[in-house]
């Protein structure tokens, strides 16, 4: 039986403000925290993540009917919603998220430079929320380029288009601009309609996911770099394919 991580207690949940400091010291504040510890214990010191700039941070507590997703990084990283994505759905903070039903929404975030990490570390963050029943696909949820991109790509998925050991396990998969790859996997699925957070994290050796505080194996990396021009797009691929099903809410991007 496929191992499960119980999801966070959405009635001990903090205010959105408060929400937004606890994401950020999880992938920040926090990262520092590990930085230093790792310093008093050498064998963690591969894994642990640097503490970066924040360049995307999107709230996601968009009306209904919302055609920008408004980035708070300051950084101006404004999002375009498509007609396919639903704002305004109640979240497990008592604010609101997107849904997204593979019907070729997607939100698309112009191409900037800062938002490649080129051979800096990487964290990517996001609430998500899927069903224990959804159709069978191979489901995007953060992507900035594709596998054959000149450049490289980063990109969070969850795959459930089988019924193997990884089934409904989110994975992000990194590649380089020189032809290196890794593809790392959360310790667990997230099909059971109840929300998680699912955090990449890519330094200049390992790749790893956390899945509600759970670290999954870590996998090689060669430091490549991943500079490419693609828009970064949340809830599909760049052409709209490959379309997410579920919800989400508060994605966090930090860099270096």
């Amino acid at each position: 039986m496929t191992p499960r991580i119980p999801s966070r207690d959405r009635h001990t949940r903090k205010p959105r403000a408060a929400r937004a400091h606890t994401s950020l010291a999880a992938v920040v504040t926090g990262l520092l925290t590990t930085a230093s510890l790792a310093v008093a214990a050498p064998a963690d010191a591969a894994r642990a993540p640097s503490a970066g700039t924040v360049v995307g941070l999107w709230h996601m507590d968009e009306a209904p009917g919302a055609g920008t997703m408004v980035d708070s990084s300051g950084l101006g990283h404004n999002g375009t919603i498509s007609t396919g994505v639903t704002t305004g759905t109640p979240s497990d903070d008592g604010t609101t998220g997107y849904t997204f039903t593979q019907t070729g929404g997607v939100v698309r975030v112009p191409n900037d430079s800062t938002l490649n990490p080129g051979t800096s570390p990487l964290t990517l963050s996001i609430h998500l929320r899927m069903a224990a029943n959804v159709p069978a696909g191979d489901y995007n949820v953060v992507e900035k380029g594709t596998a054959t991109a000149t450049g490289g790509a980063y990109k969070l998925e969850i795959n459930a288009t089988h019924t193997g050991p990884k089934f409904g396990f989110p994975d992000c998969a990194f590649n380089g601009a020189t032809g290196s790859h890794a593809k790392a996997f959360a310790p667990a699925s997230i099909l059971d309609g109840k929300w998680h957070v699912v955090t990449c994290h890519l330094n200049t050796t390992q790749a790893w996911v956390e899945l509600d505080g759970h670290s999954g194996k870590t996998v090689a990396w060669q430091g490549d770099s991943i500079a490419n021009s693609a828009d970064l797009t949340i809830g599909a691929k760049p052409n709209a394919t490959h379309g997410y099903v579920g919800d989400a809410d508060e994605a966090t991007l930090v860099i270096g």
